[in-house]
Formats: structure tokens, C-alpha cells, sequence
């Protein structure tokens, strides 16, 4: 895989899809990246909630900011947060999609919707590159769209206290 060309973060544009819109994270987004990760029914698969008063100590002004990671906004507000690399070099052989939706924006498709545009930009921005997903194998919902945005198992191990599925997207 080639590296992430200097032009290719951030978009010069945020990705617009039929409800979302999705961005680099900025200041204004700080208030619901705690919310998000101190939330006890998002921290459910992903080892727990971290404490507010934690988060709001050490969250840095502009929680996110790196490459390939988008805020989900919808009307305005930050819904939700999507990463697709954690390392955008040439040693990194596969991308990993990552993702963080407030409750109230479960069940209304916006996952899909936010995944699949930056799956899109990632196929763009990085030709050829594969993507990977994790997530617990008792997480339906997250299983489901895995299938939805068309990965495939590739394994499943065992980390955390739980069954965990590896998924595989290609190009």
C-alpha cells in the first residue's frame, strides 16, 4: 500500500451523503466526544464507559483530529464518529474502520451511511487498500453491518472476556 498523500488529509471538502455530513473533528466537537465515550451503552462492546469527569480533564481541545478520522454531523450536531487508518503510512497493509454513534442515533441507518461514505473516500484516497473491522461476535448489530458493507470473516479469537470477529473488505 502507498502512503496517505499529503493532499488527501483533510478532504478539501466534507463528504456529504443523502443525511450526513461527515469532517475532520473540530473544537465545537469536544462536548459530545465525552458524551460519547462516557456513555454506558457505548462503552458496552468496547470495554466500558470511561468517567465524564476523566474524559473532560484530559479530552484535548480538539478530541479526533487525525487522519481518516471523520465526526458523523447531522443538522449541524456531531451524531457519531468514524476512523478508517491508524497508521496512514506505507507499512500499513490494511485499513481498520472504526466507529462510535451516540444512542439516539442507533437503528436509522446512519452507521451505514457514515461507513460506507468513508469506505469511499478511503478506496480514493488509498487505492487497492483493504479494510478490516472488529467487533464483538455478540454485538448483532455491529455483525450485521459488517455483512451490510460487505466484509467477510476472516477469523474469530478470543480478547477482552469475550468472542471477537475479524472481518475483511477488499476492494
Amino acid at each position: 500500500m502507498t502512503a496517505l498523500a499529503p493532499d488527501a488529509w483533510p478532504p478539501a471538502a466534507p463528504i456529504a451523503t443523502e443525511r450526513l455530513l461527515l469532517r475532520p473533528a473540530e473544537a465545537r466537537d469536544r462536548a459530545a466526544f465525552v458524551v460519547l465515550y462516557s456513555s454506558p451503552e457505548v462503552g458496552t462492546y468496547i470495554g466500558g464507559a470511561r468517567p465524564r469527569e476523566e474524559l473532560d480533564r484530559a479530552m484535548p481541545e480538539v478530541p479526533g483530529r487525525r487522519p481518516g478520522a471523520f465526526v458523523v454531523e447531522r443538522d449541524g450536531t456531531m451524531i457519531g464518529l468514524v476512523t478508517t487508518l491508524d497508521r496512514p503510512d506505507a507499512e500499513q497493509r490494511e485499513a481498520e474502520l472504526g466507529y462510535l454513534f451516540l444512542p439516539e442515533a442507533w437503528g436509522q441507518g446512519y452507521a451505514f451511511e457514515a461507513c460506507a461514505a468513508a469506505l469511499g473516500w478511503l478506496t480514493e484516497a488509498l487505492p487497492g487498500t483493504s479494510a478490516l473491522l472488529r467487533t464483538r461476535a455478540d454485538n448483532a448489530p455491529s455483525m450485521r453491518l459488517a455483512a451490510k458493507l460487505g466484509f467477510t470473516e476472516v477469523e474469530r479469537y478470543e480478547a477482552y472476556g469475550a468472542e471477537q470477529w475479524l472481518g475483511l473488505r477488499t476492494p
